[in-house]
């Protein structure tokens, strides 16, 4: 895996969590905000990470059909 793939796909939830750690240690939130905040978190940092995922996952897929085709061709 390239660091840049993995870069993107760890410095976002890790800051979102961050964010939610200091807020919860510095007591602005609690309670039943607090829970909804860190779900909220949970689901924007899984979709930031799948977008990302798949994103990346189709790129290679593209990348591999089209030097497929291209070997095709040459043989052609």
């Amino acid at each position: 895996m390239k660091a840049e793939f993995i870069l993107k796909v760890v410095i976002p939830p890790f800051i979102i969590f961050a964010i939610l750690v200091w807020l919860t240690i510095e007591h602005y939130i609690s309670g039943w905000v607090m829970y909804l905040l860190w779900v909220i978190g949970f689901v924007v940092a899984n979709i930031i990470v799948t977008k990302i995922s798949t994103r990346w996952s189709i790129q290679r897929m593209r990348e591999k059909r089209a030097k497929e085709e291209k070997q095709k061709n040459e043989k052609n």
